[in-house]
Formats: C-alpha cells, structure tokens, sequence
C-alpha cells in the first residue's frame, strides 16, 4: 500500500499528475528511513531535513509534519514492514510555490545483508566529479541521476559503491553515503563544504564519537588519505555504519573492518534500537 496526500492506494493505482515539475525536470525531495522493530527510527531528524528543504527550495507540503508523521506510521503498519526502508518522496507540484507539491509514502525491503558487515564493502571512484558549488549538493533531491549512473557504474565494476570526488580532487561522499576514515586512532571526514549530503547517520556518527571520547574531525580528505587509512567506513539512514575495506583492489588498513568501525557500529546500532 502506497499513500499519496493523505490518502492509501494499493501500489498498482498509485499515480501523480503528468505535469508535476518532480517528474518532469527533477523538482522534488525525498528522505528514507530506517524502520526497525516497525519503527521509523530517526523519523524528527528526517522530516526537519524534509522541512527545511522545502524552504530552501520554495516547496510546500500538503500536510502538517504531525500530520505527516501518523501517515509514516500508518503506512508502515499497513504494510506489516517490521524491519526495512520507508521513503518519503515529495514532488514540487504542477505549480511550486502556488500550490503544495504530491507527497508520496512507500516501502521496500533493506537492501543490506548481515554478510554485507561482516565482509565490509569494496568501493572504487566515479568516473566523473562532485560539483561542490552545487546548490544541490546539500540537499536530498530527486534530481538524482549522477548517483544512480554512479551506482551503475559500480555494479558493472563490481564493487558496493562509488566514490565522488569534488572538482577539486577532494573526497566528496558516496552514491549513497558519507565517508569516514580512521587514522591513529582518530576519525574523520569531508567537511560539508566538500560537496556532499550531510547525512543524518553521520551527524549520528560524529555525535556518537564524541560521547566515546573518539576525536573527530571535518576538514578537507585527499584520495592518497583515504587509501592510506587504519580503517575506512560509510554511513546513510539504511546501512548505519558499514566497513568500508577496499578502495579498487587496495585493502584499506588490513583489509578487514576495523576495531573502531565496530566500536562505532555497536554503539549506533544499539542507541537507535
């Protein structure tokens, strides 16, 4: 079952308007979300990020976030999603910034395995660069194609994930996820104004160092620092904290996920059950 606007329709019947500016040109937001235990878990931090996206962009939503929140838990129940992904995609509409936008709420199963942490993943870099002048980088938009022709490009190649640099030669982010690498001991990773999303679960993750007494920082990363890194890991709202362990056919550190990505793990793992 698929909610638009407030309203539930098996998947089949789902449909938004020919002319909404979402599908033709791009013009939308979307956030998704962790459901665990059949909880959306992170959910406030999710619809902030929504809400202020809308601002910045000149969107509006069709209903309050309280609002929004009871479909988010409705939508979940419906589908009996006990642990998975639920995502919010919200279109401009036929007329932004006259009228509010179509906002859809869906689900799918996790696309991580418990293979997936235990082997870590194998990334290598995007054939083309990040633009951090972007004022697209920082928000989660629907014009998402870089992405999904970078994730493209990784499946053919055979690794978990692509790796952006920006068009300074700096590591930017993921596809799909935030960089952090450890050395000496002490954590760190691309500033956000390197030209990347600054994700949720890795704000989680800065917190998270902080209370263990990690060192952390955001600051500039060369491609020579990362492979030259102890450990490496990647985060988004899905996969939390995943080892990342080789860059092409370099193992990162030992090769293995690190002592510290699994300190970090457990610790976010276990804080948002």
């Amino acid at each position: 079952m698929i909610c638009i606007n407030g309203q539930f329709l098996p998947a089949s019947r789902a449909q938004i308007p020919a002319l909404d500016q979402g599908f033709l040109y791009g013009y939308g937001l979307f956030e998704t979300i962790l459901v665990r235990r059949g909880q959306p878990v992170l959910l406030e931090a999710h619809l902030k990020r929504l809400e202020k996206g809308c601002t910045a962009l000149g969107m509006t939503l069709p209903l309050l976030l309280t609002e929004l929140g009871s479909l988010v838990h409705q939508t979940i129940k419906l589908n009996n999603t006990i642990d998975g992904a639920l995502r919010l995609t919200l279109s401009a509409g036929t007329a932004p910034g006259e009228a509010a936008g179509n906002l859809v709420i869906s689900t799918r199963p996790l696309p991580y395995s418990t293979l997936d942490y235990q082997k870590g993943f194998r990334a290598g870099w995007s054939s083309f660069r990040r633009n951090e002048q972007s004022p697209l980088v920082k928000f989660k938009t629907l014009n998402y194609l870089e992405n999904v022709l970078a994730k493209k490009e990784a499946r053919e190649r055979g690794w978990d994930e692509a790796l952006f640099l920006n068009t300074a030669g700096y590591v930017a982010e993921g596809a799909v996820s935030n960089i952090f690498l450890v050395k000496n001991s002490q954590v760190i990773t691309p500033s956000p104004d390197q030209g990347l999303l600054p994700g949720i679960m890795r704000q989680v993750v800065l917190e998270t160092c902080r209370r263990l007494g990690i060192a952390a920082q955001e600051r500039p990363v060369s491609p020579h620092e990362l492979l030259d890194a102890d450990e490496c890991f990647l985060t988004n709202s899905l996969m939390m904290v995943m080892p990342l362990v080789k860059i092409y056919d370099r193992p990162i550190g030992s090769g293995q996920p690190g002592v510290i990505t699994e300190e970090i793990k457990t610790v976010v793992s276990d804080h948002i059950s």
